[in-house]
């Protein structure tokens, strides 16, 4: 039986990794280069740290590691200076009402905290057992850690919980973590999300398609 639900933040509950790349973008042409949106999108929950090395290639700029700290700094500053931060639609009467039915919830993210408290305000941040955002584990997605951690504090059996993600790097967190995944289709075309077990088109899709799951 499926006791809890973790959910990715950006792609699912918020509308905001545009402005995650035009931050990133922004932050390269301060050297001269430039960095693409899918790119940023395939790379999606990766650590800050993981995806400097990928974004200097494409962006042909070279920082030095004693400068990775201040620039990622620097990008999550201008990151919370531009956002302008919008749900997928229904999406926190979706978690309520998956809580009405018994469901745990948690929210595991690759954002920094103070990006996550810029995007889900304190009465929504109630809406979830658990919170686990960068500062929270060492190894991002798609190391299974993040949802491994998930799980324990929620108390429930890896068989007992469903991921919903919208990334390939998270799917594949997920599934290294042995749990369900749910894939929407919100930022990624379906090629990228066939590793999932179920994909579906919006998160309304999931009370809809849940009971099926605990049958």
């Amino acid at each position: 039986m499926i006791k809890a639900i973790l959910f990715d933040m950006d792609g699912v509950i918020v509308d905001t990794l545009h402005y995650h790349y035009l931050a990133w973008d922004r932050m390269f042409q301060e050297f001269g280069g430039r960095v693409s949106k899918h790119t940023v999108l395939l790379h999606e929950g990766r650590n800050s740290r993981e995806i400097i090395p990928i974004l200097m290639k494409e962006a042909g700029v070279y920082l030095p590691d004693d400068q990775w700290d201040e620039f990622i700094d620097k990008k999550r500053k201008y990151y919370r200076s531009i956002v302008q931060v919008n749900y997928f639609p229904k999406v926190f009467e979706v978690i309520t009402e998956l809580r009405n039915r018994g469901l745990k919830t948690a929210l595991v993210t690759a954002s920094a905290r103070k990006n996550m408290e810029k995007s889900i305000p304190a009465d929504k941040q109630r809406l979830f057992n658990a919170i686990l955002t960068a500062e929270d584990f060492t190894n991002a997605k798609p190391n299974p850690e993040p949802y491994l951690k998930a799980q324990q504090i929620l108390n429930v059996e890896l068989n007992e919980c469903v991921v919903v993600e919208n990334a390939p790097l998270g799917i594949e967190s997920a599934k290294n973590a042995g749990m369900i995944c749910i894939a929407v289709e919100t930022t990624l075309g379906r090629e990228f999300l066939t590793q999932a077990d179920f994909i579906i088109n919006c998160v309304e899709e999931l009370l809809g398609f849940f009971p099926a799951l605990k049958a």
